[in-house]
């Protein structure tokens, strides 16, 4: 029997949770991890720089004359998966503690403030599962978290090393921070990355950068010939790109590359770097996946709670509405509301609720783009938009003397379109059928 890589992770947490000590309590937690592939010194093998970030108000502390401290230990199992998709053999396992110590009591429940870890190991290329377990040594709670990790090749006479996503650095001392969440905040005017390039030799080459915004079923999307007109394939823009020549000395050299994220929507992107021969042949390519997150949800909350109550129209039932609205107080309604978005959370005990996120993401952007005469979030075009995310592609027809404007917008993964008409010539696009019709189905 085969096993996918959910098969296998699924199969080893189960293992390994089954191996820890009765005593401990076992839990997933909101720690990240990163993992990093560089080459190794002697080019035998790969090294694995990895990078762990565990929130403070995570960890129990216990008064002492130093300050509240608190401390965890950190012990990673390197997997080996076989080429036919079995567990083979632990094939590296390493413990490193650390200690977290803060002035007072207030600084240990911040929950934005976090303790982080670096280590490194050396492995052959190939195919992992890194299983993680972080261990309080004041509470004996243990948290568990798994990785496929793949290890590349960096032996060959020109390669790359992975992408690492950079939360900042310190041009003066060429210090880095990486960004191990892999997330980008939708406010931010752009990010960095890290990479480095290895030459055995003297020798020009192409370097490509690009930076892809993934569809939502996770795959990357052309759009059809069947198509016609002019078409915006707002799933899979391409959001950056940039080649350029570069000169490489028999060295190891380091990159760090700007990206500007004027073209980015929240969602899940793909950078992609390739080095190539002038002539065209690929040498070395490396890829890292991100995300990029709305960090307005707070404000738009905050700002209006009767507002994001009355929104929910497209996400709660009648009923649940009512029950929201109908609170004696504020504060009661003000709780009601929270507990109905943490019963939809796909990830509850974390800090992040990605549903409510991407819910009003969405009404933001239908009234940045949509407004008018109504809120965007009421238009036709607001109403598809929170529904359904942003369609795989637009086909838009100007105003001509035979036919009105309209818009097409084309769901691939689900497999249906919706046309809108502008019949006053005023921007007010309405539906021409509704989005239940059978009419709407592409095939």
């Amino acid at each position: 029997m085969k096993f996918s890589w959910n098969h296998i992770l699924v199969l080893v947490a189960l293992v390994f949770a089954t191996a820890v000590t009765s005593r401990a309590q076992v839990s997933t937690a909101d720690f990240d991890v990163d993992v990093v592939s560089a080459r190794s010194e002697n080019k035998k093998g790969t090294r694995v720089d990895i990078y762990t970030r565990v929130p403070v108000t995570q960890m129990s502390f216990i008064n002492t004359p130093n300050g509240f401290t608190a401390g965890y230990e950190v012990k990673l199992d390197a997997i080996e998966i076989s080429s036919d998709n079995r567990l083979r053999n632990l094939v590296q396992s390493k413990i490193w503690d650390a200690t977290i110590v803060v002035a007072n009591y207030a600084e240990t429940q911040l929950d934005d403030e976090f303790d982080f870890t670096t280590q490194s190991v050396d492995l052959k290329p190939g195919r992992y599962v890194f299983e993680f377990q972080v261990s309080d040594q004041n509470s004996n709670q243990t948290y568990l978290r798994s990785l496929p990790v793949t290890v590349r090749d960096m032996s060959a006479d020109v390669a790359i090393s992975d992408i690492t996503l950079l939360q900042s650095y310190d041009e003066a001392k060429f210090t880095i921070v990486p960004r191990i969440t892999g997330r980008v905040s939708s406010e931010e005017g752009g990010f960095k990355v890290f990479y480095e390039l290895y030459s055995d030799g003297e020798k020009d080459v192409v370097i490509n950068q690009e930076v892809r915004r993934s569809r939502e079923d996770g795959t990357v999307a052309v759009a059809p010939a069947a198509v016609k007109g002019p078409v915006t394939a707002t799933a899979t823009d391409l959001a950056y790109s940039k080649e350029e020549v570069v000169f490489l000395s028999r060295s190891r050299s380091q990159y760090i590359v700007t990206v500007p994220m004027d073209d980015f929507k929240v969602g899940t992107y793909q950078m992609v770097v390739t080095v190539s021969e002038l002539g065209g042949g690929v040498l070395s390519t490396s890829e890292k996946r991100f995300a990029v997150e709305w960090s307005g949800l707070s404000k738009h909350v905050e700002d209006d709670i009767d507002e994001a109550i009355a929104q929910m129209e497209y996400v709660a039932k009648k009923r649940e509405l009512s029950f929201i609205k109908e609170a004696p107080n504020d504060v009661e309604r003000y709780q009601r509301f929270r507990s109905f978005w943490e019963k939809r959370d796909p990830t509850p005990g974390t800090l992040r609720n990605e549903r409510m996120e991407e819910y009003y993401y969405r009404i933001a952007s239908a009234n940045r783009n949509y407004g008018g005469t109504h809120d965007g979030w009421r238009t036709d075009r607001g109403f598809v938009l929170v529904r359904f995310g942003e369609p795989d592609f637009i086909r838009r027809k100007p105003h001509s003397f035979d036919y009105e404007p309209y818009e097409v917008w084309e769901y691939q993964r689900i497999g249906r379109q919706f046309i809108f008409v502008d019949k006053t010539g005023f921007g007010d696009y309405e539906l021409l059928v509704p989005v239940w019709d059978e009419r709407t189905r592409l095939y």
